[in-house]
């Protein structure tokens, strides 16, 4: 009887929450911490890195040339040295090439962030230019003028050129692309195949459709290199195109400064009267200080609805998609008050 007195067992967990929460604080602190440190860490190995890399790319230069200072090699072979020495020029001319050029480009990144995206065009063009000029620089140590090297790379270029063709085709759309500046970092656009707009014939019941269809890419471009061009899609997705093939395409620019035509096309009940619905729509988008507008009675969908067609204008610096969407809920509104006065 005395068991059967006895208060039923209680298991508790000694677990304070405020005491739990401070312990996952500490952790996550922890965790952010190590996270920065390990940041700092990886950069500072990779400006060591770099800092190593040009010391060997220096000492070899260094070594390079001081090996025509009569004394450290055997005179034989030193003139013999001597003779090739036009090679040494050219390698010294390709790496301190290549490393002003780095250096002018890092420099840049870092002292045009205000231009945004369009640092990279920039960039990308005194890449272009500076390698330019460190060919011209060894084709000069080597003595070659332009009528030897354009005879002499006839045959070879024909070679090189069928063998490198989508790699050059890339390469020389990349230069047009960078020259004309037709693309450019933070342009919102479009690219498409070779007709950028056609009609929607599917499904079925599209057939007489009016609207129309667009096979495109659309998204802002990120960078333009020279073989590829970055372009953010819609979906969050970074699309590399080959610019060959965005300069062979269609493309669309959405300029915000111009002004764009929006249609909305929207079905109202036969039971309501359309001069009462055109009238409605029109005071409607009165209110909301739309003022390049037209509202038209477009055609008869099936027996029970007509469509209304509302062609407006968006405003200067103004989304289509976002203009596009107030347009809508104008229409619905005036639809919904006419249903239920």
């Amino acid at each position: 009887m005395a068991d059967a007195n006895k208060p039923p067992l209680k298991w508790s967990f000694p677990l304070n929450d405020k005491k739990f929460s401070f312990v996952e604080h500490e952790r996550e602190r922890l965790f952010i911490a190590v996270s920065s440190k390990l940041k700092a860490a990886v950069v500072a190995l990779k400006e060591s890195w770099r800092v190593v890399y040009i010391s060997i790319i220096v000492l070899v230069i260094a070594l390079l040339w001081a090996l025509t200072i009569q004394g450290l090699l055997p005179e034989e072979l030193r003139q013999t040295y001597m003779v090739y020495f036009n090679i040494v020029r050219a390698i010294t001319a390709i790496m301190l090439g290549i490393l002003v050029i780095e250096l002018v480009a890092s420099l840049i990144t870092v002292r045009l962030k205000h231009l945004g995206r369009g640092v990279y065009l920039v960039r990308n063009v005194v890449v272009v230019m500076g390698y330019i000029a460190v060919g011209i620089i060894v084709l000069a140590i080597f003595e070659v003028t332009g009528v030897s090297a354009v005879a002499g790379a006839t045959v070879s270029g024909l070679v090189i050129g069928l063998g490198l063709q989508p790699v050059l085709a890339n390469l020389f759309a990349g230069l047009i692309i960078l020259g004309t500046g037709f693309l450019k970092p933070g342009a919102n656009v479009k690219i498409s195949g070779g007709l950028p707009i056609s009609p929607l014939a599917f499904p079925s019941y599209k057939m007489f459709s009016r609207d129309e269809f667009i096979p495109t890419l659309r998204g802002i471009v990120v960078e333009v290199g020279l073989m590829h061009t970055k372009i953010l899609s819609d979906s969050g997705e970074l699309v590399k195109i080959p610019n060959n093939v965005a300069f062979s395409s269609s493309i669309v620019m959405e300029e915000k400064e111009e002004p764009k035509t929006v249609r909305v096309r929207y079905e109202f009940p036969v039971q309501l009267d359309p001069d009462v619905v055109l009238a409605n729509i029109r005071e409607e988008l009165d209110k909301s200080n739309i003022s390049d507008y037209k509202v038209y009675l477009e055609e008869q969908s099936d027996k029970n609805y007509y469509i209304v067609l509302v062609v407006a204008t968006a405003p200067p610096n103004t989304k289509v998609r976002e203009f596009r969407s107030e347009l809508l809920k104008h229409i619905i509104k005036v639809h919904r008050m006419l249903i239920d006065p």
